[in-house]
């Protein structure tokens, strides 16, 4: 199934400078100017918006005070939706203070968070620029990186901003991402390694170590890690589809289906969740709710070549041939290297009789795997049926020299 890359970013929120001079505010405010400072850095929106207003309106306030809370603000307004709102308080702290590369970095993660990331890219270059030794711009702009796919800028960024900042485990947790994604998962865990060894309760650096485990099959260290990242965080949605997954590959149905459950309770729009109770139900033989999870993983998710792949899996055994054939070719469509489905499919076209076009999808799953037992048996029991007995008996005696029990 696909694992979807896991950016952790930092927090473009930054706290009003240590040491600002107080201010006196307006006499119809009835708190001091330190809650108001408290309140515009805080993480409750609805308070931080007129607290930092009493700030960027109050006439005592400095210019690198003022500056502070219209970018606190401006993300604040981002997070209740009022994006016009946070953009012009975004823009006029760039006009004010154009040499502040916390400015550039906080309207960069506004343009991204919009999806447009040509903008984002603009800001964050200027960032960069204004302040190369800005840990936290090289932080975004290597998240922005990662996610357009460029993993090598993006790990040369998270280079930099750790040797600015070797105590970020957010640095080191993207790094590990850029590396896993680059299918490098050695080197990925041992970032997320450094990254827990800095903060033990970092839930996401747990689930991202889980996620590379689990590309390495390494199952059962990854159910650990999943486990530690919802012990830490019980409503981290995405660990329980992935723990789910990997209960699943380990046979422990039961745990699979009760953590895919709970994935889709809290998030109904997590295809990997119906992926992997889809996979329970036909461990039970419960044909028509696997193909109704299976059905809203691809809904969700039109890519999902596994979610279609077992989808046809289960028509087949239903006996609906011509609806597993179908899926079959979706997903190898979508990933051509699944000498699985290939296999599968051959035998689906072998049901019904469409012998030659079997044998041609028996041969491509051997040729990924030449020592695929059941593949070369059921290419055997297609030339026999074609009329070529000895290429058939061939086929199923070496078969039987792989697997002795196949085909029983």
């Amino acid at each position: 199934m696909p694992l979807p890359a896991r950016i952790v970013c930092c927090a473009m929120i930054v706290a009003l400078l240590p040491g600002a001079r107080a201010m006196r505010p307006p006499d119809e405010l009835l708190v001091t100017p330190s809650k108001n400072q408290r309140l515009c850095s805080g993480a409750d929106s609805a308070a931080a918006i007129p607290a930092c207003a009493a700030i960027i309106d109050a006439r005592t306030t400095s210019v690198s005070e003022r500056v502070q809370a219209l970018v606190l603000r401006g993300t604040a307004y981002l997070s209740v939706g009022q994006s016009d709102a946070a953009l012009a308080d975004l823009d006029r702290a760039t006009m004010l203070d154009p040499n502040s590369s916390i400015v550039w970095t906080a309207r960069g993660n506004y343009h991204h968070a919009k999806g447009d990331d040509p903008l984002a890219m603009d800001d964050f270059n200027h960032a960069v620029t204004t302040n190369p030794r800005d840990a936290s711009a090289l932080l975004q702009r290597g998240n922005l990186f990662l996610t357009t796919g460029d993993s090598a800028r993006a790990i040369a960024d998270f280079d930099k901003a750790i040797s600015l900042d070797p105590k970020s485990p957010a640095a080191f947790a993207n790094r590990g991402e850029a590396y896993r994604v680059g299918g490098q998962n050695d080197q990925a865990i041992e970032n997320y390694n450094q990254a827990m060894k800095l903060d033990g309760k970092f839930a996401a650096a747990w689930y991202d170590r889980g996620l590379a485990l689990t590309a390495k099959g390494d199952f059962a260290h990854a159910i650990d890690d999943f486990s530690q990242a919802l012990k830490l965080d019980p409503k981290y949605v995405d660990v329980y589809g992935h723990r789910a997954f990997a209960y699943d590959a380990v046979g422990d149905h039961e745990r699979a289906f009760a953590d895919a459950s709970a994935a889709i309770k809290l998030d109904p729009d997590d295809p990997s969740a119906y992926f992997a109770r889809g996979n329970f139900y036909t461990a039970r033989n419960d044909l028509d709710h696997a193909i109704e999870d299976f059905t809203h993983a691809v809904m969700i998710d039109g890519n999902y070549a596994d979610a279609y792949a077992n989808r046809a899996t289960a028509y087949a055994r239903k006996g609906n041939y011509a609806r597993a054939i179908s899926d079959y070719g979706v997903a190898i469509r979508l990933n051509p290297r699944l000498s699985s489905v290939y296999s599968n499919r051959g035998l689906a076209l072998l049901k019904i009789g469409e012998v030659a076009r079997a044998i041609d999808d028996f041969d491509n799953a051997l040729r990924a795997d030449p020592k695929d037992a059941l593949s070369l048996y059921n290419r055997g029991v297609a030339k026999q049926r074609q009329g070529s007995p000895s290429a058939g008996d061939a086929d199923i005696t070496a078969a039987r020299a792989i697997d002795p029990n196949v085909g029983n």
